[in-house]
């Protein structure tokens, strides 16, 4: 299927300059098929008029074409041309992990309400023993960074992917994956604050037991109590706590 005419225009990248401006390419393109404009199958225009319609060179668009392949975007047919291709598990994951810098923390706090609660009930239960050892585990050693004056936060962020990965669904695990980074950033922004780390420790322990109890109810409300407790007060609508 061919890209539709309203595609035959791109805007120019005008405000980015050298290695970035692929990045530009990706995060257009990224956007039309997000909002439904590339569609599933649509082929790509040939790298020359890309290159044109953006304003760049060609090699900044075989760049991008590159890394929208590696991240499960677009195939790329010998002898056809580059298509969008929406239906893998690697481009929905993509395609669910918010754009640097983009939505702000009020997006990202709203995304983990919606997606961390479900996740903990799931753990609750399917986690083994193994699962629920290597969880203690982790918030010993959280408990070990706050006692020596740190955030926490790499313990922080590996609580929450094992719990992800307790949940033994592996597409589950790949999106978590895929939104990692962004989750990361949000909770170093809050556990910056006094109080926050000594908070997120317990509530994970609240979380844990629930786990530990295969109670999903439990374990899903412990998971959503953790998210209003260490959220910031009040986020403005560009996303900085306020």
């Amino acid at each position: 299927m061919a890209a539709s005419s309203n595609h035959s225009n791109f805007p120019a990248l005008e405000g980015l300059r050298g290695a970035r401006l692929h990045e530009g390419i990706v995060l257009r393109l990224r956007d039309l098929i997000r909002q439904g404009e590339l569609r599933h199958g649509s082929r790509l225009p040939p790298e020359r008029a890309l290159a044109e319609q953006f304003g760049v060179g060609r090699s900044s668009v075989r760049e991008a074409i590159r890394s929208l392949e590696l991240q499960g975007l677009v195939v790329t047919r010998h002898g056809s041309g580059s298509f969008v291709d929406t239906q893998s598990l690697d481009a929905v994951a993509t395609l669910m992990a918010p754009e640097n810098g983009s939505g702000g923390l009020a997006d990202v706090f709203e995304m983990r309400h919606l997606l961390e609660p479900q996740i903990a009930a799931l753990a609750a239960r399917r986690a083994t023993g193994g699962d629920i050892e290597r969880l203690a585990t982790i918030l010993e050693e959280q408990k070990r960074q706050i006692m020596e004056g740190e955030t926490g936060v790499d313990a922080d962020t590996e609580f929450h992917f094992t719990l992800a990965t307790a949940t033994h669904n592996p597409a589950l695990v790949k999106v978590v994956n895929a939104v990692e980074d962004v989750l990361r950033r949000s909770r170093d922004r809050y556990l910056q604050r006094p109080g926050r780390p000594e908070r997120s420790l317990h509530s994970h322990h609240e979380i844990l037991e629930m786990v530990r109890a295969g109670d999903d109810a439990g374990a899903r409300r412990a998971m959503d109590h953790h998210l209003t407790a260490v959220e910031p007060a009040n986020i403005s609508d560009d996303g900085k706590e306020e």
